[in-house]
C-alpha cells in the first residue's frame, strides 16, 4: 500500500509540472499567436482484459493532457492518466493502472465550434495491485508499451474553455499474461479544456 501510494504521488506530482510547464510557456505562445497551449483534465473509463482470455472488466479514473499546436489542423499531444479497479475477483484482487503516452491529434475542421478529432499516441504503462503482473502466479513485467489510437469531439464555449464531451480510443498495452501478452482495451473519456492562445481561422 506504501508503494502504490508513493507510485500514485509520483504521478499527481508529474502531471503537476506538467500543467505547470504548459502554464509557463503559454503566455510566449499567446504573445506569439502561432502556437497554441491547451491544457484539460478528464474522467477516464477503461474496459480492459488484462487477465487471459476475455475475462473482461471496468476499470475508472482519471488522466491530463497538454497540447501545443503546430499548425490549425495538427497539434503534438502528451497525457498521462490513472484507472483503478477493487473486488475484481472474489478473492478481492485489484489493479491500478497507470499510462503515458505522446503523439499527434488532428482536426479536419479547425474553424468549427464542434470540432472532431482524431488522434494516436505511442507511450508506456505500469499495473500496480494484486492483479499485476509479477504480483500474481502468471508472473511477467509491471511495464508495458501502450499504443492509442481513436478520437473525439472538442466544443468550444468561448475564447479560453471547451469542453471535450466524447473521446474513445482503441489502447493496446502488453502485459504478460501468459496467454496472448497483449491486452486490447477500450477507452472512453470526458474532461473540460483550457486554451492559451489565439483561435485557429
Amino acid at each position: 500500500m506504501a508503494a502504490l501510494n508513493l507510485r500514485l504521488r509520483s504521478l499527481v506530482f508529474a502531471t503537476g509540472i506538467l500543467l505547470v510547464a504548459a502554464s509557463t510557456i503559454a503566455p510566449a505562445s499567446a504573445a506569439q499567436q502561432a502556437h497554441p497551449v491547451t491544457v484539460g483534465a478528464s474522467y477516464t473509463y477503461l474496459h480492459t482484459n488484462i487477465l487471459p482470455g476475455c475475462n473482461c472488466f471496468s476499470m475508472n479514473g482519471s488522466d491530463v493532457q497538454a497540447s501545443v499546436g503546430l499548425t490549425p489542423r495538427f497539434a503534438a499531444l502528451v497525457e498521462a492518466g490513472a484507472t483503478h479497479r477493487g473486488g475484481i475477483t472474489p478473492d478481492g484482487y485489484t489493479l491500478t493502472q497507470i499510462t503515458y503516452a505522446f503523439g499527434l491529434r488532428t482536426f479536419p475542421l479547425p474553424a468549427a465550434r464542434l470540432r472532431p478529432f482524431g488522434e494516436s499516441l505511442f507511450g508506456g504503462a505500469h499495473a500496480l495491485g494484486s492483479l499485476a503482473p509479477g504480483n500474481n502466479a502468471i508472473g511477467g513485467s509491471s511495464n508495458a508499451i501502450a499504443f492509442l489510437a481513436g478520437g473525439g469531439t472538442e466544443l468550444r464555449l468561448g475564447h479560453s474553455f471547451a469542453l471535450q464531451p466524447a473521446r474513445i480510443d482503441y489502447e493496446l498495452t502488453t502485459f504478460h499474461n501468459g496467454q496472448a501478452n497483449h491486452q486490447n482495451d477500450i477507452r472512453l473519456s470526458a474532461g473540460v479544456l483550457y486554451r492559451f492562445g489565439s483561435r485557429n481561422k
